[in-house]
């Protein structure tokens, strides 16, 4: 039976145009993101590692080795069984630096783009004998079909083909850093079409070749040999080597980490692929012995490895040939596209980049795709010419042992990069370069050049004590190196981030950067003014900054590490770093503090993913951070410069600034008066300073400070404490206040007893003038002077009653009072003191309203009223003072034409010795004795300013004192005295 070439091309080509429309509807968005971003997907798209090699392979090793096929299974197995140890760390890692492949892996973990220039080619020399397996087995299988058209024509047309899809799938969008998205689904179900053709064909050997159970239980029973050589024992150091072989290979294939770290999204999906891949595998692994079986049952075991293929041939039927055939071609294409793209990348940062400058006529995303596109290319080329070396010369399974070995040299590499932070650049490159040196002098160089019967039957009966020479040689000089010349201080905090589970630990670089236009400046000699601008602005908006405003320095640093993890999917890492990387100052090793906050907010993201000694380190940490952040006082820690790298929630509290607007600034660029407060006593010797009074809102608040100098450190920092006293300054003023009126009371009871007896001896004379004389004149100033005396008495009884506010007599004597007389008198002595004869006062008080009390006290609660708004009245001013009249109350007010009172002093005028006059002009007893005096006449008095809201200006005040209900009654001549308020 035979196909026409003309068929299996145009099947060929329909399959992948379906895989590619497949991706371009993913691309697109037109299938349903559910689907797409599902873990299960992604672990199809692992499938991957089920290469032509496993899926025609693997039929060689079991006809000749038995269920040592099963190796190969097992060692991807063990790998993501064991995810949570090594992939889970290493996608942490690529995600947190946008590393793209193990080329990057290791140029940011040994800081050297030497280590990821000799890694790509190394892994180019160990991919392309893959990848001409992949060709090979293409080729075969075609040949197998249709022997009328060459094997090379064929090979030279598969690779065409192969190439534009490559590049349709990973080369076609501008945009080189995104995700293809696309090429992971069509892998995916690349993946569903091999289990299902493998699925299909064994089910049909299974059952209709063999029989079913029983058929088969016959034939094995008749055939005991078969099974015999199934059960071989291979040698122990040999199945061992194979395993180990296998799985070093799931990790450092260039396929599989792509499509494990670089298209992966979330750390579920490798968690679903722990237990779903090796489901997955153990599906491919169960359907090989009943094909196997049935081809030796059916006669065409010839070329074991294409059995799948020959049991359709066998039957006479072609669509069971041609589900195997698709099945392989799907095994095939899949390695073959992915592993370009990846090499590609790996080929462009880390060996092209380095070397050619972009052209500046040419625009950057345009240059770099149609560069890697022509990779693409090249690498194709290089699976073919060695392709044509090995054509038909080897096995499949034989050749693939030999590839697989060559990436076993990668694994020490990849693990003193997760566990051994001693590794250093220089151990890493000895044990690479000599372990691949020896697998390319004993296995290599003479399957390729040599190629004699009793050569190769020679490698292929040792081949296992060549990859334990090879690897023992590289783990050896791996830490005879690093022991010999150990890591300096870049591959320290790289590899310190690396044990960390990726702990993003910013670079160890000073750098003042004021604004974006640094950056700008600092990559158009690479890539150019647009592309440059168009860097720099993306990297903005992902951190949510603008690019006018100006950059404090933790803005600075978390622009630089955006635009480093941006570039570095585009350019690789080692090209970003050394795009952005300045000058180093002060050494190494010192004390970044600066960088402080930015490693403390990423701590907080890895709290789970931490395990042993560091998750140990980071509770203390954390716990102590806690403490800080809850101290009942303000913490402020500076650095040299007077940065700010620690902001706690109390002192947040006090000023009203967040820690994210106040990391990383100076202390001169905080908002005043926290400027002025904190700078200046940071540039004091002083390491104490009192209470100092600083204006809030509209109240007055008092802060003492501390601090505490950090000499201990490289960078001589500071702490400053911010303590609010404003409680105890409080309680303080009011413990004066009351030392200041007890004094008071005591200095006026001396008052009261000097003055009592010249002023009863005064009163005495004046009385007596009525025994002496019969002159009206002189007996009305007799009269006259006997009241003042009475005066005097109560204005010192009352400065005795101020002195004891709110210890009252339990009887007070008031008597009607009339509040029109009261306020003239108040006004008349107004004017002898004042000689402004522009200043009018009107008393529009109607002259039968009266109120219970003491006309004493009452005037002088005038007097200071008028007082004071005769002092704030400007020339040719007016006061006015008016009254209303409810049933029980009367609302007295007095409006002036002043500047007003500001709303900050408001609340405070009726303080004790509050004043906003000028010193010597005010002592600020006036308005609290008033409010005294108001208060002890069971009344009320507020103060409303400006009175005039128009012209924002004057002020009014309002006393509301208790009417008497038969005012209208009263008689100044009779006995008026009442005991108590008449309410």
């Amino acid at each position: 039976m035979s196909l026409d070439i003309s068929t299996l091309l145009l099947i060929s080509i329909g399959y992948l145009l379906c895989l590619f429309a497949i991706a371009y509807l993913t691309e697109q968005n037109l299938l349903p993101q559910k689907l797409i971003q599902h873990p299960l997907l992604h672990t199809l798209a692992l499938g991957v590692y089920a290469s032509a090699w496993t899926f025609y392979g693997a039929f060689g090793v079991a006809a000749e080795f038995g269920y040592t096929y099963l190796l190969s299974y097992l060692g991807a197995t063990a790998a993501f069984l064991l995810s949570p140890l090594i992939l889970i760390p290493i996608l942490r890692i690529t995600h947190s630096y946008q590393l793209s492949s193990l080329a990057d892996l290791f140029a940011f973990r040994f800081r050297s783009g030497g280590v990821g220039t000799l890694t790509t080619v190394l892994m180019l020399i160990a991919t392309l004998p893959l990848l001409a397996i992949q060709i090979q087995a293409v080729t075969d299988s075609v040949h197998m079909f249709n022997d009328s058209v060459s094997a090379n024509r064929i090979a030279i047309i598969f690779c065409g083909i192969i190439s534009l899809f490559a590049i349709l799938f990973g080369a076609r969008h501008p945009s080189l850093r995104s995700k293809h998205r696309g090429l992971m689904v069509a892998i995916a179900l690349e993946s569903l079409v091999k289990l299902i053709a493998l699925l299909a064909v064994a089910f049909y050997a299974y059952f209709i070749v063999l029989g079913g159970p029983s058929g088969l239980s016959e034939w094995l029973t008749l055939n005991p040999d078969v099974l015999q050589s199934m059960q071989q024992q291979p040698k122990s150091s040999s199945w061992r080597t194979l395993l180990l072989t296998f799985f070093a290979a799931t990790l450092v294939m260039p396929h599989m980490f792509y499509m494990a770290f670089s298209e992966n999204a979330s750390e579920r999906s490798l968690y679903t692929a722990t237990w779903l891949l090796p489901l997955f595998l153990m599906l491919l692994a169960l359907t090989v012995p009943p094909i196997l079986w049935a081809g030796i049952k059916l006669g065409v075991i010839d070329s074991p490895e294409y059995v799948v293929l020959m049991l359709g041939q066998a039957v006479g039927l072609n669509w069971l040939s041609v589900i195997a055939f698709i099945g392989g071609l799907s095994a095939a294409s899949g390695v073959i596209i992915v592993a370009t793209v990846a090499l590609s990348s790996m080929l462009q940062n880390h060996i092209v980049l380095p070397l050619v400058r972009i052209p500046d006529s040419m625009r950057l995303y345009t240059w770099l795709l149609w560069l890697r596109r022509l990779i693409i290319i090249m690498v194709m080329l290089g699976a073919y010419l060695v392709y044509s070396i090995i054509a038909n010369r080897f096995q499949l399974s034989h050749l693939g042992i030999i590839a697989f070995i060559a990436f076993l040299q990668f694994l020490p590499g990849l693990l003193v990069t997760l566990y051994w932070q001693g590794a250093s650049r220089f151990g890493f490159l000895l044990g690479l370069c000599s372990g691949v040196l020896s697998w390319f002098a004993s296995m290599l160089l003479p399957t390729l050049f040599y190629g004699q019967p009793a050569i190769d039957q020679q490698i292929l009966e040792s081949w296992y004590l060549y990859a334990i020479l090879s690897l023992t040689l590289n783990v050896a000089l791996v830490v005879i190196g690093s022991l010999l010349l150990p890591p300096d201080a870049d591959e320290s905090e790289a590899a310190a981030a690396c044990i960390l589970n990726t702990l993003h630990r910013p670079p160890g670089f000073s750098q003042d950067i004021e604004s974006a236009d640094e950056f700008y400046h600092r990559l158009t000699p690479r890539l150019g003014a647009q592309s440059a601008r168009r860097e720099v602005n993306r990297a903005l908006q992902e951190i949510a900054l603008t690019p006018t405003m100006q950059l404090r320095p933790l803005d600075g640093l978390r622009l630089r590490n955006q635009l480093e993890n941006n570039l570095s999917g585009l350019l690789g890492p080692v090209e970003a770093a050394a795009l952005l990387r300045p000058t180093p100052v002060g050494g190494r090793g010192g004390f970044r503090a600066r960088e402080i906050h930015l490693l403390e907010e990423q701590l907080e993201n890895y709290n789970e993913r931490l395990s042993g000694l560091a998750a140990e380190l980071d509770q203390i940490r954390r716990y102590h951070r806690i403490t800080l952040q809850r101290l009942p006082i303000g913490v402020c820690t500076l650095d040299a410069k007077q940065r700010i790298l620690f902001w706690n929630r109390e002192l947040e509290r006090h000023t009203g600034i967040s820690p994210d607007e106040s990391i990383g600034a100076r202390l001169s660029q905080l908002p005043e008066p926290w400027a002025s407060l904190l700078g200046d006593f940071a540039d004091l010797p002083d390491l104490h300073q009192a209470a100092s009074s600083l204006q809030l809102k509209g109240m007055t608040r008092w802060f003492s400070l501390h601090k505490a100098r950090l000499d201990e450190v490289s960078d001589n920092g500071m702490i400053l404490l911010v303590e609010d006293d404003t409680e105890h300054q409080i309680i303080s003023n009011r413990l004066s206040h009351s030392e200041r009126l007890a004094s008071i009371g005591r200095f006026a009871a001396g008052v009261a007893h000097e003055i009592g007896n010249p002023v009863t001896g005064i009163a005495c004379l004046a009385q007596n003038l009525k025994l002496e004389t019969d002159e009206p004149e002189i007996l009305e100033t007799g009269d006259q002077i006997v009241a003042q005396t009475h005066r005097i008495s109560r204005i010192v009884q009352s400065l005795v009653r101020f002195a004891h506010t709110g210890q009252h007599d339990s009887v007070q004597h008031h008597e009607a009072v009339s509040l029109h007389d009261c306020a003239q008198e108040a006004v008349e002595l107004i004017r002898l003191n004042h000689r402004n004869a522009d200043l009018e006062i009107s008393n529009e008080i109607a002259q039968d309203t009266y109120t219970s009390g003491d006309p004493q006290q009452l005037q002088q609660v005038f007097v200071n009223l008028l007082n004071n708004a005769y002092d704030a009245s400007p020339e040719g001013g007016r006061i006015i003072l008016a009254c209303e009249e409810n049933i029980n109350s009367i609302c007295i007010t007095i409006t002036d034409e002043g500047s007003g009172i500001s709303e900050e002093h408001l609340h405070r005028l009726f303080e004790p010795f509050f004043t906003t006059k000028e010193p010597g002009k005010g002592t600020g007893l006036g308005l609290a004795l008033v409010y005294n005096i108001i208060t002890e006449h069971y009344g009320s008095i507020e103060l409303i300013s400006p009175a005039n809201k128009k012209q924002n200006k004057g002020t009014q005040v309002v006393i509301t004192l208790p009417r008497l209900p038969d005012a209208d009654t009263l008689s100044k001549d009779g006995d008026n005295t009442v005991t108590g308020p008449s309410l």
